[in-house]
């Protein structure tokens, strides 16, 4: 009996240890992502629009009035460095607050310490026109949506 119950034991060992191989390892950990690369404050330069700081975190999006008539706050989704697109959802806001939607979506280009910015409402990306422009070739007039700041 006692030779029966060691070999059941060993049966029994030998069933458990054959899952612990390479298959059964557990995953390696999602390496995080990069930062996003417009994070920090940017001033509004032009074309249209009142002067405003526009600000990027790792997690959210803020816009506020230089003379703090408005602001807004925005849920940074997701975002692309490599394709230059992020998308944001609105949570809230103060005044006559800029840019308006519930989901926006953006496409921009950074040169040096200048931000060509173009937002769309919804979630597809905008074509952006040029790095360093917000007006249309056809006419010179604003781009709708389209903002140049500087790095603050």
């Amino acid at each position: 009996m006692r030779i029966c119950w060691s070999a059941t034991r060993l049966t029994l060992l030998a069933l458990a240890l054959a899952g612990c191989g390479d298959d059964a390892a557990p995953p390696e950990p999602k390496p995080e992502p990069a930062p996003f690369e417009l994070e920090g404050a940017w001033l509004y330069l032009g074309p249209s629009d009142g002067p405003h700081d526009l600000t990027f975190t790792g997690k959210s999006v803020l816009y506020a009035d230089v003379d703090g008539k408005w602001s807004s706050t925005w849920t940074l989704k997701t975002y692309d460095n490599a394709l230059h697109h992020f998308q944001m959802a609105f949570v809230s806001g103060s005044g006559a607050y800029l840019p308006v939607g519930q989901t926006m979506s953006g496409a921009y280009e950074v040169g040096g310490t200048f931000l060509t910015n173009q937002l769309a409402s919804g979630t597809s990306y905008p074509p952006l026109q040029g790095p360093g422009t917000c007006t249309a070739a056809a006419d010179g007039m604003p781009v709708p949506g389209c903002g140049l700041y500087v790095k603050k």
